[in-house]
């Protein structure tokens, strides 16, 4: 059948009919749903069936849910989840004022954007990227309710797509829509890992907008994935992003000859924790490009995303950046047809926000796949001033031996503690900090001022850390510190703590790293590294928001150690009662 979706748009008379039913289906369902994007998809099939059968004005609610009117078992146990009969005593009044037709484009009507849906400007973009041909075999790695397949189909009914999902409803949902597409068009159930591992499918395209912000121990199997991929990637641990493992399972979905998409986290392009699995990635030439997008693209995260372009025998990756390449919504952006069609270009050609990065850069930058980090220059920056003019003391911390320190540690709590680059995680400085006897007069000096900015001086990535120190109370810093002490009328500390960790802050600290066994950096050009500094107002406002992230850490911190002490005791608790 034709795509009526898709066809909306040109007839405004058609378009306000869907909308007039998928309203009053919503108000209908919403006392009782709580997933009301799939069940109206659900209850507009229901309403399909019915007006497209021989019976369309008394078909009854059982029929719908007996296989009476050929409805797939999955399905009926769909409508069955998804409404009751008094409900469809209200759904089937709509059956004789509009025709099957409607109801059809209810089923491929865009739902209010939730949270496993891929925005329709960036589905353009991939399928622009990706040149889907005739007869070529297309997958979607979690596809949700099939957008992605949807608009593949509608530009080309001559491939071959299958979806897989793991979500019962939302896999259900992608059933209905590609049931009135046409039989080209499978959705399968289940764990995507499982199931492409079962199948050995290649595929000539492949799409992937997968889950955001997991680590590998979240996954289903976790531990187990993590010990079989292990062997391939060495250095991968619990830690790392779940981003790579989706992309690893989208490569191995890949034919040889074939190009693949996914979408991911942008921290994931550049953060320590993911660097050797970056590396094998980047080594064997799976990765043709990296674009970064603009932030608002997803109505349900304001995370920054990057979209990867997968394919074989890559011996560089182009860069894009396309954070400022868009329609800027009011709440949401969008890529405009112009927009889209300047980035495909940019995938061929050396810009100003696009460039070609050979295999030995990026060795060079701990395969970093983000452009501001090869770009990184003065005129990039806006407000950009050298970080010296802020600084109204540097110095680092105190030259203690080993055999000095033993001397000074105390086994008492006093008023006088010491800082070690080991008690800096997570952006925050352990309570618990070994304390000390005495702080020779010499050392006084090394000693922090509250509000003073720590900067780790080496060992990549750097940690950064303000200092909160009472009255009376002294915490005298290691040699491997920087103390750095701002000019408070200029500089919110706390801003430039989110600073130096953001993607930016990080790229801009790199290009300063000297030193490929011990990297360091050294004061001179840390004075001299440009930083974005925006009005004090500006960076109050930036300065709350990442305090108030940081008490949030505390609290879990704080949560999960008494948790912890918990369990420890569970047997002695349950023993004495």
């Amino acid at each position: 059948m034709s795509l009526p979706a898709e066809k909306i748009s040109e007839n405004p008379k058609m378009l306000k009919m869907i909308q007039q039913v998928s309203f009053a289906i919503n108000e209908t369902l919403k006392p009782t749903s709580s997933k009301i994007e799939t069940d109206t998809i659900i209850a507009a099939y229901a309403l399909y069936k019915v007006r497209t059968s021989s019976s369309p004005f008394s078909a009854s609610y059982h029929s719908l849910i007996s296989g009476d009117l050929d409805i797939d078992q999955t399905i009926a146990a769909a409508i069955q989840n998804a409404f009751d009969e008094t409900a469809w005593v209200h759904l089937s009044a709509l059956l004789p004022q509009f025709s099957a037709e409607v109801f059809a484009g209810v089923i491929f009507l865009p739902q209010i954007e939730a949270y496993d849906t891929t925005p329709s400007s960036v589905i353009e973009l991939a399928l622009a990227i990706l040149k889907i041909a005739k007869q070529e075999s297309v997958a979607e790695i979690g596809c949700g309710t099939a957008a992605f397949l949807v608009s593949a189909f509608d530009q080309n009914p001559n491939a071959q797509y299958t979806g897989y999902e793991i979500n019962v409803d939302r896999y259900v949902a992608a059933k209905v829509r590609a049931e009135l597409l046409g039989e080209n068009i499978q959705i399968l159930l289940g764990d995507v890992f499982s199931l492409t591992n079962e199948s050995h499918d290649k595929f000539d395209k492949v799409f992937s907008n997968y889950p955001f912000g997991l680590q590998l121990r979240n996954l289903s199997g976790g531990t187990a994935l993590l010990k079989e991929l292990e062997v391939k990637y060495p250095g991968i641990s619990k830690a790392t992003s779940s981003d790579w493992v989706f992309n690893d399972l989208i490569c191995r979905s890949m034919k040889d000859t074939g190009k693949a998409i996914g979408i991911m986290t942008n921290g994931s392009t550049w953060n320590s924790n993911d660097m050797p699995i970056r590396k094998h990635f980047v080594e064997t030439g799976l990765i043709e490009a990296v674009i970064s997008m603009p932030k608002k693209l997803f109505s349900y995260t304001n995370i920054p995303t990057s979209l990867v372009v997968f394919s074989h025998g890559n011996t560089g990756v182009r860069l894009v950046d396309a954070t400022n390449i868009c329609h800027h919504g009011r709440r949401q952006n969008e890529f405009s047809p112009a927009d889209i069609q300047t980035i495909v270009h940019a995938l061929s050609n050396d810009s100003e926000f696009s460039r070609f990065i050979p295999l030995e850069e990026l060795q060079e930058n701990d395969y970093t796949l983000n452009l501001g980090r090869y770009n990184a220059s003065r005129e990039n920056i806006e407000n950009g001033v050298p970080f010296g003019e802020i600084i109204k003391r540097i110095t680092r911390g105190a030259p203690c031996t080993a055999r000095q320190l033993d001397e000074m540690v105390s086994h008492r709590v006093t008023n006088m503690q010491y800082l070690m680059l080991a008690n800096i995680q997570d952006g925050l400085i352990d309570e618990k900090l070994p304390y000390l006897t005495k702080i020779e007069p010499k050392y006084e000096k090394y000693c922090l001022k509250n509000d003073d900015l720590i900067l780790s001086k080496n060992g990549y990535p750097y940690k950064v850390a303000v200092a909160s120190v009472k009255e009376g109370q002294q915490i005298l810093a290691n040699g491997n510190l920087y103390i750095i002490e701002v000019d408070r009328e200029r500089a919110n500390p706390y801003y430039l703590k989110a600073f130096f960790e953001s993607e930016h802050g990080v790229s801009a600290l790199k290009s300063i790293t000297v030193g490929a066994t011990l990297p360091s950096i050294g004061v001179e050009m840390l004075k001299n590294l440009i930083i974005p500094l925006p009005s004090l107002e500006e960076q109050d406002r930036i300065a709350q928001k990442y305090q108030a992230t940081l008490d949030e850490i505390a609290v879990l911190k704080l949560k999960l150690e008494n948790a912890v002490n918990r369990l420890y005791h569970v047997f002695d608790a349950e023993s004495e009662e």
